[in-house]
């Protein structure tokens, strides 16, 4: 008896030793992903300089910033929302346009002198206003061979200097070209273009985006361009019927998640309260004069609709963006909701993202 007694101390002994280690294993996983809901202390910017071509900018495969034309062109956006921990891309596809033929209206494209695009990408302490910034695509054409070349002392970067490490920004400065592409312009209209990738990685607790592992695989079909049509067309519904908080829900998890990085930790009712113009335009504030729901601006038929895919071919939207606002009085003045819509496994389409 006694043998038996001692050894059923040690089962429980050891039971108890395996279930308090299960319990720091559980506390461990709740504290990561309390860690992974706080919001961060910095704030993430890409910095675009380029000339000679119509692109567009991806981070992780989600368009950030479109230019049409091939002027010399600088701009700074934020990021924040386009990062997640770890592993990213930063992607320009662009079309180098030489001249548009009279006649077809085509336009010929190869490698031109005066391409050249500078790509960086910056952290900015919200405390302290300390900056960090790394180099990625520094690019232009070698004119003897076509071919894409490093380019650190370019006009936007006279110094040359290039830093590819920093405390929360990582990369290795090597692009990759993954040519041919496809550039769909804001009107629709599509391009045939080129394509080129770099890799860097973030030291940030960001939390992966909310669709990673809902979205399916997307392909060009009539039943698909069928469906993101009903997406839409329920999606503009709820803004002419008002449905306030209806709206909130459909974009929850995107507007919580921009809450938490760019906003403090605001949940997605908090943060889209605090835009001017959101907040109007999802009906949580009303003021004399404010913008006008037009019809839903869609092709004839389905067929006609410009489909621009992202998210690896798990995102997808419509081009030109069909909903909009406008101003009576005011002609030229609009605004836009160019959203990303995504497909589960059930058939689900939910609001990914809104993309530039």
């Amino acid at each position: 008896m006694e043998k038996q007694f001692g050894l059923r101390k040690r089962e429980y002994g050891c039971l108890s030793k395996r279930l308090l280690s299960w319990g720091l294993f559980l506390c461990l996983l709740m504290f990561q992903e309390l860690a992974m809901a706080q919001p961060i202390d910095r704030q993430y910017w890409v910095n675009i300089h380029t000339q000679g071509a119509a692109w567009t900018l991806r981070i992780n495969d989600i368009n950030v910033r479109s230019h049409k034309l091939t002027e010399q062109y600088s701009i700074s956006y934020p990021i924040s929302t386009s990062l997640r921990e770890g592993q990213n891309t930063v992607s320009f596809i662009y079309a180098p346009l030489i001249e548009q033929d009279p006649e077809t209206g085509e336009f010929t494209q190869g490698p031109k002198p005066t391409f050249y695009v500078d790509v960086s990408i910056e952290a900015i302490n919200t405390s302290t206003q300390q900056k960090e910034r790394i180099n990625t695509l520094q690019l232009r054409y070698d004119m003897d061979t076509g071919e894409l070349v490093d380019f650190p002392n370019n006009p936007a970067n006279p110094l040359g200097e290039t830093i590819h490490q920093t405390e929360h920004l990582r990369t290795r400065g090597e692009f990759q070209v993954n040519s041919p592409d496809r550039l769909v312009i804001d009107n629709g209209d599509l391009l045939a273009a080129e394509r080129v990738d770099m890799s860097f990685r973030l030291l940030d607790t960001i939390p992966d985006f909310h669709w990673v592992n809902d979205a399916t695989p997307l392909q060009d079909t009539p039943r698909l361009r069928h469906e993101l049509r009903q997406a839409y067309e329920r999606l503009h519904r709820l803004f002419e019927e008002g449905k306030t908080d209806a709206i909130l829900r459909e974009g929850e998890a995107m507007w919580g998640r921009a809450g938490l990085l760019m906003a403090g930790g605001k949940n997605a009712r908090e943060y889209t309260e605090s835009l001017p113009i959101a907040s109007q335009l999802a009906g949580l504030r009303e003021e004399p004069g404010s913008p006008q729901l037009e019809p839903l601006r869609l092709a004839d038929d389905p067929a006609g609709d410009s489909l621009e895919f992202m998210g690896n071919g798990r995102l997808v939207r419509i081009l030109p963006t069909p909903i909009r606002w406008s101003y009576p009085n005011e002609p030229d003045r609009f605004h836009r909701l160019p959203v990303v819509f995504y497909r589960t496994a059930s058939g689900e389409w939910r609001l990914a993202t809104v993309a530039s």
